[in-house]
């Protein structure tokens, strides 16, 4: 009687959470101050994320800069959806020229997410459909060097994926660190 409950419960449950995963076209990862990879000269967009997408900071004259996001807290897990050409020039906030996107069959999902020093590098981006939302997962790998020096800064990681269109949905932020030992 108990692994026939067994068996109903796990069959319920495997049915109630059905979550499938979205797979980018393509997309890059920005460090506070750098690009993780090397930047595909021949992709408008690559290029020009590669230059514009960084959290707010302030310049050599004493200007905030800033590209898609407002400074706020320092734990803040942001992104964007983006679905058209207005909602682009809309969450700009910087003054290079926009590159092309074809908002018709992609949706540009722009994001912020943190790491506590100079050890947590982003490992991958998950996004799972689970039919009432998105839910985005930043999972990021936190480095335990054994002799090695680190910053001991707060840095914000920065990054962009292009998907195939997505429904109109809440995406939910969701960070999680997995500990390297080296």
């Amino acid at each position: 009687m108990s692994a026939f409950l067994l068996l109903c419960v796990t069959g319920c449950s495997n049915d109630e959470s059905e979550v499938n995963d979205v797979n980018n076209v393509r997309g890059g990862v920005i460090y506070e101050g750098y690009t993780q990879q090397e930047i595909d000269k021949s992709d408008p967009l690559a290029v020009f994320f590669g230059n514009e997408l960084h959290g707010p900071r302030w310049g050599a004259y004493g200007n905030e800069l800033k590209t898609f996001f407002e400074q706020g807290e320092w734990n803040d897990e942001t992104c964007l959806a983006i679905n058209s050409r207005q909602e682009f020039q809309t969450a700009y906030m910087g003054t290079k020229e926009l590159p092309d996107v074809d908002f018709d069959q992609y949706t540009l999902v722009i994001g912020r997410t943190w790491g506590n020093d100079g050890s947590y590098t982003l490992n991958k981006i998950v996004l799972r459909d689970n039919g009432q939302a998105y839910e985005l997962e930043t999972q990021l790998l936190h480095h335990h060097y054994s002799n090695m020096a680190v910053t001991c800064a707060i840095i914000s990681i920065c990054y962009w994926r292009l998907y195939p269109k997505l429904a109109q949905k809440a995406i939910i932020p969701k960070r999680t660190v997995k500990d390297v030992f080296e």
